[in-house]
């Protein structure tokens, strides 16, 4: 579950505080009611649209890497890892301030790819290098004999919890960047400036898989037909949002 870490007032994106009321658990854990609630009908949407298994030859010399954007609390990475354990699932987040909350909801979950990466949206240029990285990193974690039939191998580090943002440069060579199978983004669009959306999409576009294979999945709240919202509640919602900040807006469309 997202939370409204960008702020406009600065060129980088820094926490301004939670849209979201995270109830606290055990250790580091932190729960999110509406990633609670949503979790199973994203999963359910997204299962109509994933390859499960290997189609062909080529795709079972490496198992298939997910990347979760904005990851918040953790609870979906977790949700998806335990119902998908042939993808390897990166968490991340613009922040580490919840990173200790990802790691406690990924124990005993091997397939979630530690550290969450620090990944912040709008820098276009920038994460899909740290993605690419990721799913290399990934990758070579995988036994080959076992790839996408099994949870890959659990990250053994005491660092977890404080994150990477190791980002090398793949602008020699700009196809090594295309390195995820899926991109999933859950209700971070709408409370974060316009720049980290166009930066997730332009990343997308360079991060995903060529020829038509990479997904990318954006959970939130939508406008139709010319700006009209489905619901009265995003209506009250977008008017709120938009009081808090002009650069938050619910109308994608």
């Amino acid at each position: 579950m997202a939370t409204s870490r960008y702020s406009s007032a600065a060129e980088n994106c820094i926490f301004k505080g939670s849209m979201d009321r995270y109830a606290s658990l055990e250790g580091q854990k932190r729960e999110s009611p509406a990633a609670e609630r949503n979790k199973q009908p994203i999963l359910e949407v997204m299962l109509e649209y994933l390859p499960r298994g290997a189609p062909d030859t080529a795709a079972r010399s490496r198992r298939p890497f997910l990347l979760e954007i904005a990851s918040g609390s953790g609870q979906h990475a977790a949700h998806l890892a335990a119902a998908l354990p042939e993808y390897d699932i990166q968490p991340s987040d613009v922040t580490s301030e919840l990173f200790g909350s990802i790691v406690a909801y990924a124990a005993g979950l091997p397939n979630v790819r530690l550290p969450p990466l620090l990944l912040n949206a709008a820098a276009a240029d920038e994460w899909p290098q740290a993605a690419a990285a990721a799913a290399a990193a990934a990758a070579a974690a995988a036994a080959p004999e076992a790839a996408i039939v099994g949870p890959a191998p659990a990250a053994d580090s005491d660092a977890a919890a404080a994150g990477s943002s190791f980002t090398p440069s793949c602008s020699s060579s700009p196809s090594s960047c295309t390195a995820v199978d899926v991109i999933l983004v859950i209700n971070m669009c709408h409370i974060s400036p316009v720049a980290a959306t166009r930066g997730l999409l332009r990343g997308a576009g360079t991060a995903l898989r060529s020829g038509g294979s990479g997904l990318l999945f954006v959970y939130g709240p939508f406008t139709v037909q010319g700006g009209r919202h489905t619901s009265d509640s995003n209506a009250a919602f977008d008017t709120s949002l938009r009081s808090r900040n002009p650069e938050w807006v619910t109308g994608m469309s």
